[in-house]
């Protein structure tokens, strides 16, 4: 009987051993179960991002390659006019600030320099009346000696700000270089007229006397500094001359000056003297002496120049001031080190 009960109850605690072990671990399976589903909601998410990420990609390749145009550009920008402005020898940038009484004495003592090196070229200055067109004939008689575009300020001299009487002797000394370039675009023994030099204003006290030495832009020239990227002066002369000695001037005109408009007159008076001259009887000659159909007479020349002083402002600090409107401040100086 024992047998039979021992042989009954056995699979019963079989059973139940088995019952306390389910129970025991059903805690650690559910567990089990969660950390699988929380593992595949992973996998999920993880598959949705580089779905994305994929589709991205080409984009941020694009940027990329944008990004890096941009640096090429700006450093290549950064460079041109850097090389434009020609720092070293700008007139403007190496000018030392003096004050109003010393501008003046500058000023006098460059109209007196201008003057004796122009009469001792025989030089003619001002107005023609025997050779100009009409519409350069002057309303007023020469001044006995020539302003150099400060006729105003030969024995007179108005209280100037600082800043305004060093603008004023900064384009005094760029129109004493270009007078220069005018004189070595002749040989010595050349005559020539120089008829006027014009200027812009250097600021409100110069405006009232400036007078006829006013530059007035024509509608047709166009000038650098009207994009919005560089500082100027600008200046025009007219002189008397022939397409050679024209075209010595305008080489001259490196790099800060610029060439912004050039018009030619032919001065008509020289033209009849010259076709008169063509009726004559020719002289026995070869085919060597035989000349031109053409000739290359004496013009007058108008030619408007731009100085250029100054090129864009500090690109650098522009892409800043964009870039922080739409990313961090951190992120911004990082792009920024790869342009410096």
């Amino acid at each position: 009987m024992k047998r039979i009960v021992l042989l009954f109850s056995l699979p019963v605690m079989v059973f139940l051993v088995l019952l306390l072990f389910s129970f025991s671990f059903q805690d650690r399976v559910q567990e089990k179960l969660k950390t699988l589903e929380k593992l595949d909601k992973d996998i999920i998410e993880t598959d949705a991002n580089l779905e994305i990420e994929n589709l991205f990609a080409n984009d941020l390749s694009l940027a990329t390659e944008d990004f890096e145009d941009i640096t090429r550009r700006v450093i290549a920008q950064k460079k041109f006019w850097n090389e434009f402005v020609n720092p070293d020898l700008n007139i403007v940038t190496n000018h030392g600030i003096k004050s109003s009484s010393g501008v003046n004495t500058e000023i006098n003592k460059l109209l007196s320099f201008l003057n004796r090196t122009f009469d001792s070229r025989k030089v003619k200055l001002g107005f023609s009346n025997l050779s100009e067109p009409n519409f350069f004939t002057p309303q007023n008689q020469q001044p006995k000696r020539y302003g150099f575009g400060f006729t105003a300020y030969d024995g007179f001299w108005p209280s100037f700000e600082k800043q305004e009487a060093n603008d004023l002797l900064k384009q005094a000394k760029i129109i004493k270089e270009m007078c220069e370039f005018l004189l070595d675009s002749f040989d010595d023994n050349e005559n020539f007229n120089l008829i006027t030099i014009k200027r812009e204003t250097a600021g409100s006290e110069d405006n009232k006397h400036i007078g006829d030495n006013l530059y007035a832009k024509n509608s047709d020239t166009h000038l650098l500094r009207e994009s919005g990227l560089v500082q100027s002066y600008v200046f025009e002369i007219s002189f008397t001359g022939k397409t050679q000695n024209c075209r010595s001037f305008i080489n001259q005109l490196r790099p800060p000056y610029t060439l912004r408009s050039l018009k030619a007159y032919r001065n008509v008076l020289l033209d009849v003297e010259n076709r008169q001259d063509s009726f004559e009887e020719p002289s026995p000659s070869n085919e060597t002496d035989i000349l031109p159909i053409i000739r290359d007479i004496t013009s007058t020349f108008t030619v408007v120049v731009e100085y250029v002083f100054a090129g864009p402002v500090d690109i650098n600090n522009q892409i800043q001031n964009d870039l922080t409107k739409s990313f961090d401040e951190d992120e911004v100086s990082e792009i920024l080190k790869e342009i410096q």
